[in-house]
């Protein structure tokens, strides 16, 4: 699976904000919830201020006078509760405790002076517990509030939050999606141009500004121009080998007709060498010129050439008047050189020509994937049996008739440079189907895309 710039960097940017909001939240929560004790702590502070002073001694007994403090303590259930014990004596608990206690162990420190949370019954509370001394006598003093419905709002607040935060989010990723695309753009046309030069619609890729992007440019650019140079090097070399190698040949087979007068059996020896050398040298031209994979830049139309083509068979076969249907789509195109392209079909089409009766077929159609070709005559046909012996390098079944022979050899050898695949098959014409499969890319897909044949 390959993997994407856009979607490594989407994955570590989503990892890294959600980290960081997670964190962020956890802290908002946490400071928003001190600032509403630190508040409420303020508050019972002050309320217990009020409850010392309304402390007083009346008939031997402690009581609170309630001119001094909030109607809320004397509401039962109100949510502020207060209770107080003087020296060693018994408590005394305001009206809205509804003779209930405010518990006062247990608790869990929220980091204000004399401040814990306690839970009544599951119900949150802040329980404020000091002592203070009034009149030589030692007061202390307990208040409680109910928190449960600030706790509510806490989370509400927090859920809210974190929805905002998500939908923050989301827009951040749409956000830098668009960047990313933005800043990618130079690279999707990079791309679009390495496809146009894979087809042959350009010889080398437009220069780019972008300095990450020009490096990469310029070698490809470097590697086209020296695969270009290297094959012609490399076909100049055999081909001036080949020829160098002519000349002695001649001269051998001058001195093989003197030889022949003294020792035809000698002279007879030494011309099937000479003939086989000058075969393996015919071979190695054809193989030089065939390029094997695609070149970059390169792009034959096909019609056109097959065009060509027809009109030289047509010219070399006129005594047969044969007839030739084709059937190739303009836009189709060879993916490779026209030397190559010109080697094969012309192979292809002058077996069928010289085997048909009165007719030749030729159709070709790509895909994405692959090209495929397709070659067929009306003539006599081959045996199924027959068809793996004539695949063979340089064989014949008809000695007596030139063709189907070392002109398949070579088209096998252009196919296998180009990693395709060949067969012969029956024809529906009766004679025989010459069927190619090309691929456009590397590791393409070979399937057939013809249509079924009427």
């Amino acid at each position: 699976m390959m993997n994407s710039i856009q979607g490594r960097l989407n994955l570590a940017f989503i990892g890294l904000i959600l980290t960081l909001f997670t964190l962020l939240w956890f802290l908002q929560g946490m400071t928003v919830r001190e600032v509403a004790y630190e508040f409420i702590s303020a508050r019972m502070q002050s309320d217990a201020r009020t409850v010392l002073q309304a402390v007083m001694r009346k008939d031997n007994e402690w009581q609170i006078d309630a001119d001094y403090i909030s109607p809320v303590y004397t509401q039962p259930m109100s949510g502020h509760y207060y209770q107080f014990l003087v020296d060693d004596g018994q408590w005394k608990y305001s009206r809205s405790l509804w003779d209930e206690e405010i518990p006062t162990y247990d608790g869990k420190p929220v980091g204000q002076m004399n401040i814990n949370l306690q839970y009544k019954r599951g119900t949150p509370w802040l329980v404020y517990d000091n002592r203070f001394e009034k009149a030589g006598h030692q007061i202390r003093i307990v208040l409680a509030e109910d928190i449960s419905q600030i706790e509510a709002k806490l989370k509400s607040l927090s859920w809210w939050v974190a929805g905002v935060g998500f939908l923050f989010i989301l827009v951040l990723l749409i956000a830098q999606i668009i960047i990313i695309r933005g800043g990618l753009k130079s690279l999707t046309r990079m791309r679009q141009d390495i496809v146009k030069l894979k087809e042959g619609d350009i010889s080398t890729l437009p220069e780019v500004q972008i300095k990450e992007i020009a490096p990469l440019v310029n070698e490809i650019n470097y590697m086209v121009e020296s695969m270009s140079l290297r094959l012609d090097r490399s076909r100049h070399a055999v081909g001036n080998l080949a020829h160098a190698a002519k000349t002695p040949l001649t001269v051998i087979d001058r001195q093989i007709e003197t030889l022949r007068q003294s020792s035809p059996s000698c002279a007879n020896a030494l011309e099937q060498q000479s003939n086989a050398l000058r075969n393996l040298v015919d071979r190695e031209l054809t193989r030089a010129r065939i390029a094997g994979a695609a070149m970059p830049g390169q792009k034959v139309i096909i019609e056109e050439e097959v065009e060509k083509l027809i009109k030289a068979m047509s010219m070399i076969y006129r005594d047969k008047g044969l007839e030739y249907e084709v059937n190739i789509k303009s836009t189709t195109f060879f993916p490779g050189e026209r030397d190559d392209l010109i080697e094969l079909m012309g192979n292809l089409i002058d077996n069928a020509s010289k085997w048909a009766t009165t007719r030749v077929r030729i159709k070709g159609m790509m895909n994405e994937q692959c090209l495929e070709l397709c070659i067929e005559d009306d003539g006599p046909g081959i045996p199924a049996d027959k068809m793996t012996q004539l695949m063979s390098r340089g064989e014949r079944l008809d000695e007596s008739t030139t063709g189907h022979g070392l002109g398949l050899s070579i088209v096998m050898e252009i196919v296998h440079q180009y990693k395709g695949m060949f067969q012969l098959l029956p024809s529906d014409m009766g004679g025989l189907h010459a069927h190619l499969l090309l691929p456009r890319q590397l590791n393409a897909e070979l399937k057939s895309v013809m249509l079924p044949r009427q």
